[in-house]
C-alpha cells in the first residue's frame, strides 16, 4: 500500500492509535519505568525552570553569526555577506501523576543577511508529544512542524523554503530486565518553495511524503550501553505524478546506543539497505549505509569524536532518482584552561550519482573536504561562546560545480 492509498483509507493511523491504547491499558497500574522512561524523567528533572507544575528548559540559538565568503556556493562571482541566525527555544514538560508526561518544543529563529535581502527570514521549529511511562512499556505519540529556509543537502546550493509536517509514534516493551523490543512509526510531508535551482524546479521534483516502520530489539550491555538491531521499511510518495519518483526501501541495521549522560555519548549504526526506484529505467541501490555519531571524553582535558554517514538522498540532477551521500569525520576538543576549549574537526565526503539518461555530461561525482576550528569561552556551567572558522571545498568531475566557501564568526554551544 502506498501513501496515496493510505490517505484514502487511514488504516495505519488507526492501528497506531489502537496499539497505544492497548499498551496503555495493559500497563495502567504500573509505577516504575523503562530505560527510555528514566532518561525522559532525568531530562525533565534537569530542566532549569520550574513554574507551577511545569518544568522548562530555555535555550538561545546563535549560529552562523559572522562573514560568509560564498553565500550560494557559487564557483563564479561568489556573493559575500555578513549573516546571523538567532532566536529563543523552549522545551516544556508537564508531568501528570507518575505515568504521563506531556512535552513540547518551540523555537522561532531569525536569519539575517546584511546585503542579501532575499535570505532574510523567520524559521520555526516545533514538536509536541505525549509520553506514557510504565513498568514494562514506554509509549510516545506526537507531531512536529517546521518551516524554514535552509541549505537542505549538499546538492542544492541555495536555500529553498521548506515546510515539514510530521506525525510519529513509538512503543517500547521492556520484556526482560536487559531485553526490550520496540516499534516506531513516522510519516512526514515535505513542501518546498516553488523555485528553480539551475534548470530544475525544486517543488515539482522534491515535494513528497515519507513513511517509515521500524522494528527494533535492544540488549543492555551496561546501564549506559545498549546493543540494538533494527529492521526498517520506507515508502516515498511524490506529489507530482509526472516525476515518476515514487520509491520504497528496506534496511537492516545493528549497532550500539549510548546514554546521553555518560562519558561516551551518541550512537553507532551500520547496516544494509535496498532502495527500489519504482521507475524501471532508474538504477536501484543495494549496499552499506550508516548513521554514526559518537563522542568520548577520554580525560578531564581531552574529548574526541567521530562520525560516519552513508545513505541515498533524493536528487534534482537530471533524471537521477537519488545520489549516494557518504561522509566520514573526526575531531577533538582540548581544554586549554578551565574556561577555554579548542576544537578542531575534519570531514571528508563524496556524492556519487548513478547517472541519468538526460545528462549528456555523464555520471557526476563530488568530493567534499571541510575543516573547522573553534575557540570557546565558558560563560556559565555548560554554556560557551566560540570564535569559529571553517573552510568548505567541493571538487567535482564537472568543473563548473567546483566551489570554495570560508566562514568566520561566532557560535553559542550548550555542551562545554
Amino acid at each position: 500500500m502506498n501513501l496515496t492509498e493510505m490517505r484514502k483509507e487511514p488504516k495505519t493511523a488507526k492501528i497506531l492509535v489502537l496499539s497505544l491504547i492497548v499498551c496503555a491499558a495493559i500497563a495502567a497500574h504500573a509505577k516504575a519505568s523503562t530505560w527510555k522512561g528514566k532518561e525522559l524523567r532525568r531530562r525533565m528533572m534537569e530542566a532549569v525552570w520550574k513554574v507551577g507544575p511545569f518544568r522548562m528548559q530555555p535555550v538561545l540559538h546563535l549560529t552562523n553569526a559572522g562573514y560568509d565568503t560564498n553565500v550560494y556556493n557559487s564557483p563564479a562571482d561568489p556573493i559575500k555577506d555578513y549573516t546571523l541566525t538567532a532566536g529563543p527555544g523552549l522545551t516544556a514538560y508537564l508531568r501528570l501523576r507518575n505515568k504521563l508526561v506531556l512535552s513540547a518544543y518551540a523555537s522561532p529563529q531569525y536569519v539575517y543577511y546584511y546585503k542579501t535581502a532575499r535570505e532574510r527570514t523567520w524559521n520555526f521549529y516545533g514538536r509536541a508529544d505525549v509520553n506514557f511511562l510504565f513498568n514494562k512499556f514506554f509509549i510516545t505519540a506526537g507531531m512536529g512542524y517546521s518551516e524554514a529556509r535552509e541549505r537542505w543537502n549538499t546538492e542544492i546550493d541555495i536555500r529553498p523554503r521548506r515546510k515539514e509536517e510530521s506525525v510519529f509514534g513509538e512503543v517500547l516493551w521492556q520484556m526482560l530486565r536487559k531485553t526490550s523490543l520496540g516499534f516506531n512509526y513516522s510519516r512526514a510531508r515535505y513542501d518546498y518553495e516553488n523555485l528553480f535551482f539551475e534548470e530544475f524546479n525544486i517543488r515539482e521534483l522534491l515535494n513528497r511524503e515519507e513513511e517509515y516502520f521500524d522494528f527494533l530489539a535492544y540488549y543492555e550491555l551496561t546501564p549506559r550501553v545498549k546493543f540494538f538491531v533494527d529492521y526498517e521499511r520506507g515508502a516515498f510518495d511524490f506529489a507530482d505524478p509526472a516525476s515518476l519518483r515514487d520509491s520504497k526501501s528496506d534496511g537492516v541495521y545493528a549497532g550500539f546506543e549510548f546514554s546521553p549522560f555518560g562519558r561516551v555519548r551518541g550512537r553507532v549504526k551500520l547496516g544494509y539497505k535496498r532502495f527500489d526506484a519504482i521507475k524501471a529505467s532508474w538504477q536501484d541501490f543495494k549496499g552499506l549505509v550508516g548513521d554514526t555519531d559518537i563522542s568520548v571524553k577520554l580525560t578531564r582535558v581531552l574529548s574526541v569524536r567521530g562520525s560516519y554517514r552513508q545513505d541515498v538522498r533524493f536528487s534534482l540532477w537530471y533524471d537521477n532518482a537519488y545520489f549516494l551521500e557518504s561522509r566520514a569525520g573526526a575531531g577533538a576538543s582540548i581544554y586549554l584552561f578551565k574556561k577555554i576549549r579548542l576544537d578542531y574537526d575534519y570531514s571528508l565526503g563524496r556524492n556519487s550519482y548513478p547517472g541519468g539518461r538526460l545528462s549528456t555530461a555523464g555520471r557526476r561525482e563530488d568530493i567534499f573536504i571541510i575543516h573547522s576550528a573553534g575557540l570557546y569561552f565558558r560563560l556559565k556551567e555548560d554554556i560557551a561562546i566560540g570564535i569559529v572558522a571553517s573552510r568548505w571545498n567541493r571538487d567535482s568531475n564537472f568543473d563548473w560545480e567546483d566551489d570554495t566557501r570560508d566562514f568566520l564568526g561566532l557560535n553559542l554551544t550548550y555542551d562545554f
